[in-house]
């Protein structure tokens, strides 16, 4: 089981990285956000009428060097951000977005652990219905564990 948890030990005491996974619907601006945060185009993004994203990807950002201070000594940043298909997907099953999903995290995160979990919204669909608590509820049940406490929601247009 992957639970969410703060960046506390790192190997390097002059480096924090912060791992991040976008979750939300097929065409929420998943990979344009990610894309955003890195501040690279990492992430193919495009407007399409299905599903643009297939299978997860990572994306790293440069080293934010002076990010912080810590015992007297500068620490840089990184961050880490891994982008997942849309839940519901318009051409994979939700078994199999779940599976590849857990299997990435597991992957990419395992050691360090989970961060943040963002949830991306469009702003111009209504919060309501089934498709749109599918992704909360992907996120309940593959981090389990107090997952409520690192959910930051994005709210993005299509411009």
């Amino acid at each position: 089981m992957l639970c969410l948890c703060f960046p506390t030990a790192m190997t390097d005491p002059n480096k924090m990285i912060i791992n991040l996974a976008l979750f939300g619907m097929t065409q929420s601006g998943k990979s344009s956000a990610g894309n955003i945060l890195l501040g690279s185009t990492d992430f193919h993004s495009s407007f399409a009428p299905c599903s643009v994203t297939t299978c997860c990807s990572l994306g790293r950002s440069c080293h934010l060097h002076s990010f912080m201070r810590r015992g007297g000594l500068e620490v840089a940043l990184q961050v880490q951000v891994l982008d997942t298909p849309g839940y519901p997907h318009s051409r994979l099953s939700k078994k199999y977005v779940k599976q590849e999903v857990k299997e990435a995290l597991a992957h990419h995160f395992g050691q360090g652990g989970l961060h943040l979990a963002l949830l991306v919204q469009r702003a111009d669909v209504p919060f309501c219905g089934q498709e749109v608590t599918d992704p909360v509820q992907m996120i309940q049940v593959i981090l389990r564990c107090n997952y409520t406490n690192a959910i930051i929601t994005s709210w993005r247009t299509l411009s």
